[in-house]
């Protein structure tokens, strides 16, 4: 073999390890690219559980067997009532919007990852719906927050919860 196919032959290596190479590193981004979507539909998927829980309840605890025509008839003070608690980690005894408020547990999903779901509930004027309103009004915004130790993104969504009596 002479001096000219050597150096053929050792280019044609190089140039193949170098394709190896950057076969492996866009094999290993799409590994990492698969896992941090699939950590992402789920927060998407348990943020927005959250919410449809939430809206499946009633719009306060004096609301939730009888009508209530005046916002002083409302609850002053917003989350879970004596004996709504989240230990262990669980809405079960919820049975208002605002119980959901100052929500903090951790969900385990076997084989994906670890969830943090955290939330608030606060009373909200029309005018300013971004803003938590002093005094009570007929309308509560409710905001999740899901965390996970995998992904460095925060899912966020929001949804307003407004009561309306109809004689």
């Amino acid at each position: 073999m002479g001096t000219g196919q050597m150096m053929l032959a050792a280019l044609a290596t190089v140039l193949l390890g170098a394709t190896v190479l950057t076969l492996n590193r866009t094999s290993i981004q799409h590994g990492t690219v698969l896992q941090q979507t699939e950590v992402g539909v789920y927060g998407v998927s348990i943020a927005t559980s959250v919410v449809e829980e939430a809206q499946g309840m009633a719009f306060d605890e004096k609301t939730t067997e009888d009508a209530v025509t005046n916002t002083s008839g409302l609850s002053s003070t917003l989350g879970p009532e004596t004996g709504e608690n989240t230990a262990p980690a669980s809405s079960a005894q919820f049975d208002d919007f605002d119980d959901f408020n100052n929500l903090n547990m951790v969900l385990n999903v076997q084989g994906v990852d670890q969830f943090r779901i955290r939330s608030q509930v606060y009373y909200i004027s029309p005018a300013t719906p971004n803003t938590a309103s002093s005094s009570r009004t007929w309308h509560k915004r409710l905001d999740v927050q899901v965390t996970s130790t995998a992904s460095s993104d925060t899912i966020r969504t929001s949804f307003i919860f407004s009561y309306f009596n109809f004689r």
